[in-house]
């Protein structure tokens, strides 16, 4: 459970709520039987390669698949109608057992084609393209198991004008429904099972995700041992898993607030119960990428490869478990419930350039390499054997959504601040003494708390550090005995030992832009190995 404070009751001070004992929100947990959900994924396909001429290969190939939606074993969940509210208990009256409906549609067929071009013996050309589906899932948290009757998580939200509506020596007793819960009670919306309950809302037609990807790449032999390769990617996700605070008011364009339109149907329910925590599968994401691969096979004692990715990702939703970006920086909920084309913004893992890579040389000086191929035992144990690896890493940073208080009227779960002016990235700025020391990441000028409606500020409208890092290990290989040999290695885990910069603080306050926390600095560790 949690007792969470706002500094609504004290002008801003979270600290002088706690000692008044005040809580805006208080929640309990989940509590419950054990249960269990089971589904099936029923799937057939045909495919087959066409070999057209000596130099094009073509792949088709043709799945349907179908997902039965979530049965709880023993009929052990509950939905509501989505607008009607109507408590709806697994196969009874007339309710199928997963209480959401089946996905039988266009996006069940899966078709796969995929061609190679060798136009000489040097250069491929490679195309391909496919649709698949998966059942996405939303956390165990927020299953239809968890309902009244046979389950519940109880949750309050106070607004200064319900003061005083707990205080904190009550505990929970304040938000806790009073008797015995029972299916009929269910059916009949009784206090004793939603009284401030958080409920799952699942939408009727909660169905698979289907994702499309396409590629097309060219492949070049340069020499005996190197290759270029130059692609093209791209993916279309939709029907992506949403969670919906469906309990959320709206905010009319004359500055109203309404109640929400969800469950309306059924106000005994709806005056009952504390938070809505909905799924749908709604969101989409779009990604397009420019890939370059440049590669040399082991020759000479040389090997490398080297990786360029220049990439745009964009969504309307993280999903429930999306970390948000560095730190957590975006809601996994809407700001607004009711404007999802305002959530359309880069991913919270968007990068828009990554190089990597790695190289391994055996140094040429020695017995049996290139120098040095006669040298004495003595002579070879000191300058020979030796070999150098490298792992390169470097990208740029991810996208941070500043977040505000939520000053709605609403109840938003996601809420943003404005943006007064265009974020203006300072880098390793110092920080003054004022603000705790370190780096002042970005200008927190460019940035201001709401003081009525949502916040205008879009989703990732500012980067966070990225990364430069070398990782390198130094190795010496000394003979022994015939084919056996012990190796001596030294290992650099950043060995420039360049700051790896965490998230700078995103929520509107104090310290706002402010980085105070890293990663590790540079690691030196030392190994043997006998090899036999």
């Amino acid at each position: 459970g949690t007792f969470s404070y706002s500094g609504q009751y004290t002008g801003g001070s979270a600290e002088a709520d706690f000692m008044l004992g005040l809580p805006n929100q208080i929640g309990t947990g989940t509590n419950g039987g054990t249960w269990g959900q089971r589904d099936n994924i029923f799937g057939g396909f045909f495919q087959d390669d066409w070999h057209v001429t000596s130099k094009l290969t073509v792949n088709l190939g043709l799945r349907y698949e179908i997902h039965t939606p979530w049965v709880e074993v023993r009929d052990r969940q509950t939905n509501f109608g989505l607008f009607s509210g109507a408590v709806e208990l697994a196969n009874q009256n007339g309710n199928n057992r997963a209480l959401y409906n089946t996905y039988n549609g266009i996006g069940n067929w899966q078709p796969r084609i995929g061609l190679a071009y060798s136009p000489d013996s040097k250069t491929v050309v490679r195309a391909a393209a496919t649709a698949s589906s998966y059942l996405e899932g939303t956390g165990t948290n927020l299953r239809l198991t968890i309902n009244p009757p046979y389950s519940s998580e109880h949750n309050a939200l106070y607004q200064t004008l319900n003061f005083p509506g707990s205080t904190l020596d009550q505990g929970y007793t304040p938000i806790l429904g009073s008797g015995t819960c029972t299916a009929a009670g269910a059916l009949a919306a009784s206090a004793s099972c939603f009284a401030n309950v958080n409920l799952r809302v699942w939408d009727p037609n909660f169905r698979p995700a289907q994702s499309d990807q396409w590629n097309f790449s060219i492949q070049r032999q340069l020499g005996n041992s190197m290759t270029v390769q130059a692609a093209y990617v791209g993916q279309k996700n939709t029907h992506l898993v949403v969670p919906q605070a469906y309990f959320q008011k709206v905010l009319q364009p004359n500055g109203t607030v309404t109640n929400s339109p969800f469950l309306s149907g059924n106000q005994a329910l709806v005056s009952e119960i504390g938070q809505i925590s909905g799924s749908e599968a709604s969101g989409n994401q779009s990604y397009n990428a420019l890939q370059v691969v440049f590669q040399k096979r082991l020759g000479g004692g040389l090997e490398f490869q080297a990786n360029y990715t220049w990439s745009k990702c964009m969504s309307d939703a993280i999903g429930y478990y999306g970390a948000g970006g560095q730190s957590g920086s975006q809601s996994a909920y809407f700001q607004n419930e009711y404007d999802a084309a305002a959530e359309w913004g880069p991913c919270f893992y968007d990068v828009k350039h990554v190089f990597s890579g790695y190289v391994t040389y055996d140094l040429p000086f020695g017995r049996n390499r290139m120098y040095g191929k006669n040298l004495n035992k003595v002579v070879n144990a000191v300058v020979g054997d030796w070999q150098v690896n490298a792992i390169p890493s470097f990208h740029t940073g991810f996208p941070l959504t500043v977040s505000a208080n939520d000053v709605s009227g609403t109840n938003s779960r996601g809420p943003r601040a404005n943006c007064i002016a265009p974020s203006n990235v300072l880098g390793t700025q110092n920080a003054s003494s004022t603000l705790g020391g370190g780096y002042l990441w970005f200008d927190p000028s460019s940035f201001a708390q709401p003081t009525s409606g949502f916040g205008n500020c879009g989703v990732g409208t500012v980067r966070g550090p990225g990364l430069h890092t070398v990782d390198l290990s130094i190795s010496k290989r000394f003979s022994t005995f015939e084919n056996q040999n012990l190796e001596v290695r030294g290992e650099f885990l950043n060995v420039s030992n360049t700051p790896i910069l965490n998230a700078p603080n995103h929520s509107i306050g104090g310290t706002l832009g402010v980085i105070n926390s890293s990663q590790g600095a540079r690691n030196i560790q030392l190994g043997l190995k006998y090899n036999f």
